[in-house]
């Protein structure tokens, strides 16, 4: 196999341009993060206004389904080509995204064989439940046509060319809010969601091909470098099944225990507070795990590695989960109408949860990129197993949906203390600096409720100038750390 890429492949960057590339595609990301949030969100205010609940607890069982086919179609492929020395060979890229293509058709297939038992089994407890059978064959399709994505993608993981990436990002969100929300004034049905997904990957696969520079994705099947791929995507695989149950099971289980109207509210909430470990996740798999990768080639130890970003991350994490736990009421009341008011409640509990489900995604980055995968699956199979056994205390004694929540807190604690113990064993000791981080999350989340809810004057506010006064509250009290933590790792060259 030569070392040296044929003529039209991406050439890797300087390692000196490396430092600039993270800079750069953390901005990137966060750019295309927000405006991505901010228009899901608003669409998702007008959605709750024109749909009913049990549309919302519908839509989660059928994102969770998606989250997961998404996942699946890429199992350890980016992340074999992001840290493999031979990531850039064409014969090694073009094999991984054969693997892409053939594996996004044995999930469509697996999807479709699986709509009908799903409709049943939650349909035996709330019968809207039925329309699964047609609405998880609709979402299964983006499985199928994100496999075809260009494998341009995996070259640009690779070299950090992230803006490229969040340019077609900044074209696809707004398409995808514009037809869906048309598409359910029009059907009031969650048939409205799931053409719109389908449709929204199908022009991000497009622009795949159009946008992004690299070589022409080929059909390859290089058995060496089959069999490189398997052997360190094993774990990868079991590590992302269990990824999406640790991030899915709730909304998997909870609509067999709950009515669809009460897991509805709760979807709503639990997406907002996946909205931190999900951007959180993005910059260490987007970012950090590439540069810790090229780090660890260029002789940096991974505790060093590791303690440039850990406390910056740490912060803005922190500063973000205050402020959903901390304005959660004052949010529910002005973007919402009475039917959703237990949002209020639940957020604030989810919220603590999302805090250490963020350290997690920091761990995980770090143990692939130090060839332990293995390690990300235990801790996940950790969330995971906690969180089947107390739900079925849920469903044994009867208990309500704030309880269910405060169990899904529980298990990602004891996640994230599993991540720890393992990454002492790679020289990774941070025990001081993140419980001393999660107390001042604590404090600023309680002192901003205490503020929104029984101040004086502030409490009698509106909803939306409670939350403004907030906001400015909250950072006010972050900007120490900021400036301690984050302005030194902009300016670092």
């Amino acid at each position: 196999m030569s070392s040296s890429p044929e003529p039209g492949t991406a050439e890797a960057p300087a390692p000196q341009s490396f430092g600039g590339r993270a800079r750069s595609g953390t901005l990137w990301i966060v750019a295309g993060f927000g405006l991505g949030q901010f228009l899901r969100l608003a669409a998702n205010v007008v959605l709750a206004s024109i749909l009913f609940e049990e549309v919302f607890a519908l839509m989660a069982i059928v994102l969770a389904v998606m989250m997961g086919l998404a996942m699946f179609s890429d199992i350890g492929l980016q992340t074999n080509v992001v840290q493999h020395p031979q990531g850039d060979e064409p014969d090694f890229l073009n094999t991984a995204w054969t693997l892409q293509v053939v594996r996004g058709i044995l999930l469509f297939l697996v999807a479709v064989a699986l709509a009908w038992p799903l409709s049943r089994f939650y349909g035996a407890n709330d019968p809207k439940a039925y329309e699964l059978l047609y609405l998880i064959p609709i979402v299964a399709l983006t499985s199928l046509i994100d496999g075809l994505q260009s494998a341009k993608v995996m070259t640009a993981a690779r070299h950090l060319r992230i803006k490229e990436v969040t340019k077609i990002e900044f074209l696809v969100v707004p398409f995808n809010m514009g037809v869906m929300l048309l598409l359910a004034w029009h059907y009031r049905s969650a048939y409205a969601l799931a053409v719109a997904s389908v449709l929204s990957s199908v022009l991000h696969t497009v622009l795949t091909y159009q946008m992004l520079e690299g070589a022409r994705s080929r059909f390859r099947w290089a058995p060496e470098v089959v069999k490189t791929i398997i052997s360190f995507g094993k774990w990868v695989f079991l590590s992302t099944l269990l990824t999406f149950l640790a991030i899915q099971l709730d909304r998997l289980a909870l609509p067999r225990i709950f009515s669809l109207a009460e897991v509805g509210v709760y979807s709503i909430a639990a997406s907002l507070a996946v909205i931190v470990p999900t951007l959180a996740g993005k910059l260490q798999w987007s970012v950090l795990f590439p540069w810790y990768s090229r780090m660890l080639e260029e002789g940096m130890s991974l505790p060093e590695a590791f303690g440039r970003t850990r406390t910056a991350m740490m912060a803005s994490s922190s500063f973000l989960c205050a402020l959903l736990a901390s304005g959660a009421s004052s949010f529910f009341a002005l973007a919402y109408d009475t039917r959703y008011t237990m949002g209020g409640m639940l957020l604030p509990i989810l919220a603590c949860g999302a805090w250490f489900s963020c350290l997690e995604t920091m761990y995980g980055a770090t143990f692939v990129a130090a060839g332990r995968p293995k390690w990300s699956a235990l801790s996940n199979a950790t969330k995971v197993a906690t969180f089947a056994c107390l739900l079925l205390l849920v469903a044994v004694f009867d208990l309500n949906i704030l309880v269910a929540a405060s169990f899904l807190t529980l298990s990602e604690f004891l996640r994230w203390l599993v991540c720890h113990v393992l990454g002492r064993q790679l020289g990774l000791r941070n025990a001081r600096s993140e419980i001393g981080m999660f107390v001042v999350f604590l404090a600023v989340s309680l002192a901003g409720w205490w503020l929104v809810e029984h101040a004086p004057l502030i409490s009698d506010l509106k909803p939306f100038w409670r939350l403004a006064v907030l906001g400015v509250v909250v950072t006010l009290l972050f900007a120490p750390l900021f400036v301690r933590f984050l302005l030194p790792l902009v300016r670092r060259r």
